[in-house]
Protein backbone atom coordinates (compact mmCIF):
# COMPACT_ATOMS: atom_id res chain seq x y z
CA UNK A 1 0.00 0.00 0.00
CA UNK A 2 1.46 3.14 -1.14
CA UNK A 3 1.00 6.19 1.93
CA UNK A 4 1.73 9.66 2.34
CA UNK A 5 2.92 8.98 6.05
CA UNK A 6 3.49 6.00 7.81
CA UNK A 7 6.71 4.75 9.56
CA UNK A 8 9.99 5.03 7.42
CA UNK A 9 12.20 2.04 7.02
CA UNK A 10 14.54 2.80 10.01
CA UNK A 11 17.96 0.60 8.39
CA UNK A 12 17.59 3.42 5.12
CA UNK A 13 20.04 6.31 6.52
CA UNK A 14 18.84 9.06 4.44
CA UNK A 15 20.58 10.31 1.63
CA UNK A 16 20.75 14.28 0.79
CA UNK A 17 19.23 15.05 -2.68
CA UNK A 18 19.71 18.71 -3.63
CA UNK A 19 18.07 20.25 -6.94
CA UNK A 20 15.26 17.91 -6.43
CA UNK A 21 12.04 17.74 -8.82
CA UNK A 22 9.28 15.15 -9.01
CA UNK A 23 8.68 13.72 -12.15
CA UNK A 24 6.21 10.50 -13.19
CA UNK A 25 8.49 8.53 -14.50
CA UNK A 26 12.12 8.15 -16.39
CA UNK A 27 10.26 8.04 -19.64
CA UNK A 28 7.93 11.52 -19.19
CA UNK A 29 8.64 15.10 -19.72
CA UNK A 30 7.36 17.66 -16.84
CA UNK A 31 6.96 17.62 -13.57
CA UNK A 32 4.54 15.87 -11.19
CA UNK A 33 3.38 16.35 -7.38
CA UNK A 34 4.99 15.14 -4.71
CA UNK A 35 3.02 11.80 -4.17
CA UNK A 36 3.49 8.08 -3.57
CA UNK A 37 4.23 6.39 -7.21
CA UNK A 38 6.01 9.48 -8.40
CA UNK A 39 10.09 9.72 -8.27
CA UNK A 40 12.57 11.90 -7.29
CA UNK A 41 15.11 13.22 -9.80
CA UNK A 42 17.94 15.45 -8.53
CA UNK A 43 21.72 15.78 -7.66
CA UNK A 44 23.11 13.16 -4.42
CA UNK A 45 26.72 13.49 -3.37
CA UNK A 46 26.86 10.79 -0.50
CA UNK A 47 25.26 7.96 -1.86
CA UNK A 48 27.76 4.85 -1.21
CA UNK A 49 26.35 3.00 -3.77
CA UNK A 50 26.24 5.50 -6.59
CA UNK A 51 28.65 7.95 -7.58
CA UNK A 52 27.91 11.63 -7.02
CA UNK A 53 25.40 13.15 -9.61
CA UNK A 54 22.44 13.40 -11.28
CA UNK A 55 20.03 10.62 -10.56
CA UNK A 56 16.31 9.49 -10.88
CA UNK A 57 15.11 7.27 -7.91
CA UNK A 58 12.76 4.26 -7.55
CA UNK A 59 9.08 4.56 -6.80
CA UNK A 60 8.40 6.96 -4.30
CA UNK A 61 6.56 4.96 -1.43
CA UNK A 62 6.04 7.50 1.92
CA UNK A 63 6.41 11.11 2.36
CA UNK A 64 6.81 13.23 5.47
CA UNK A 65 6.91 16.69 4.15
CA UNK A 66 7.43 18.01 7.99
CA UNK A 67 10.64 16.52 8.39
CA UNK A 68 11.74 16.74 4.76
CA UNK A 69 12.29 13.09 4.25
CA UNK A 70 10.93 10.89 1.32
CA UNK A 71 11.12 6.85 1.17
CA UNK A 72 11.41 5.20 -2.36
CA UNK A 73 11.61 1.71 -3.10
CA UNK A 74 15.17 1.30 -2.32
CA UNK A 75 16.37 4.48 0.01
CA UNK A 76 15.64 6.94 1.99
CA UNK A 77 15.68 10.92 1.09
CA UNK A 78 16.61 13.51 2.88
CA UNK A 79 15.08 16.80 0.95
CA UNK A 80 17.39 19.82 0.58
CA UNK A 81 16.36 22.23 -1.62
CA UNK A 82 13.79 22.07 -4.77
CA UNK A 83 14.89 22.59 -8.62
CA UNK A 84 13.99 26.31 -9.38
CA UNK A 85 11.69 25.33 -12.14
CA UNK A 86 9.89 22.52 -10.00
CA UNK A 87 9.91 25.32 -7.56
CA UNK A 88 7.66 27.91 -10.04
CA UNK A 89 5.65 24.95 -11.34
CA UNK A 90 4.52 23.70 -8.17
CA UNK A 91 3.77 27.30 -6.69
CA UNK A 92 1.50 27.70 -10.22
CA UNK A 93 -0.37 24.27 -9.47
CA UNK A 94 -0.96 25.64 -5.99
CA UNK A 95 -2.07 29.41 -7.38
CA UNK A 96 -4.15 27.43 -9.51
CA UNK A 97 -6.27 25.31 -7.18
CA UNK A 98 -6.98 27.99 -5.08
CA UNK A 99 -8.38 30.00 -7.45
Amino acid sequence: ILSRQGPFSMDKPPIPIENWAVVESVSMQGWSPLEPGHRLTGYVSTHTDLPAGFIYTSAIVRIDESKGLVETCNNLYRLGRRNLEYETWVRRQESARAA
